[in-house]
């Protein structure tokens, strides 16, 4: 059984909404930031299609369900949320072209990609005013919590979209979500762990004058 679709005009709006992000993001970014840098400018693009090449471990075994690590949280860290939205837009659209994007690709933009950024935003921001800063924090709270409430936003908007549809996939997403959490805080924490001892400046959002000022 496939996935109940979106209605015409609920797809309408999905796209309307993704390339409003998506223009929003455009009109600042940050492109000085890879400009005459080709070794950001690669690691940008290496990242968004080792993200892209996530999307292939999909659970197509369980039809009308799409259940998939992310790496928003990775990609937001790294990149600052305005290259990140869209590297995600890329990612989806990869997607879409594997046959595994979720309700099309301006959905599967907004819950896959600009939700999950959105929300590793907030939590950046939470720990910047209200927690101390320094790698430890960095890693365990921006890395593994924010990843994992990331995917966690993402599963719980497509079970509310389920449940909306009347689609018997909610309760598949509601049962995958914990687990998930676990596995996407995991990597995005490992992966932030790794990036920040061995090549901080692939990581626009790690200042060593903030997290690694004496005390």
């Amino acid at each position: 059984m496939d996935a109940v679709p979106l209605p015409p005009l609920a797809q309408g709006l999905a796209w309307t909404a993704a390339l409003a992000t998506l223009a929003w993001s455009a009109r600042r970014l940050p492109w000085y930031k890879v400009r005459g840098d080709e070794e950001a400018l690669r690691v940008l693009l290496l990242a968004t299609a080792a993200l892209a090449a996530m999307r292939w471990f999909n659970t197509d075994a369980l039809q009308g369900v799409s259940l998939h690590f992310i790496g928003a949280t990775a990609a937001t860290l790294m990149f600052g949320p305005r290259f990140a939205l869209w590297a995600m837009a890329a990612v989806s659209a990869a997607a879409l072209g594997m046959g595994s994007a979720w309700q099309g690709w301006a959905a599967d933009f907004l819950v896959c990609g600009a939700l999950p950024a959105l929300t590793t935003e907030a939590v950046g921001r939470f720990i910047e005013s209200r927690l101390p800063q320094n790698p430890l924090i960095y890693v365990w709270v921006r890395g593994f919590l924010g990843g994992a409430l990331a995917i966690a936003a993402s599963n719980l908007s497509k079970a509310a979209v389920s449940v909306w549809l009347d689609d018997p996939a909610a309760a598949a997403y509601l049962a995958a979500t914990p687990p998930m959490m676990f596995g996407e805080g995991f990597f995005c924490g490992g992966a932030m762990a790794l990036i920040v001892v061995y090549r901080p400046q692939w990581c626009a959002s790690f200042d060593d004058a903030r997290y690694l000022r004496p005390r």
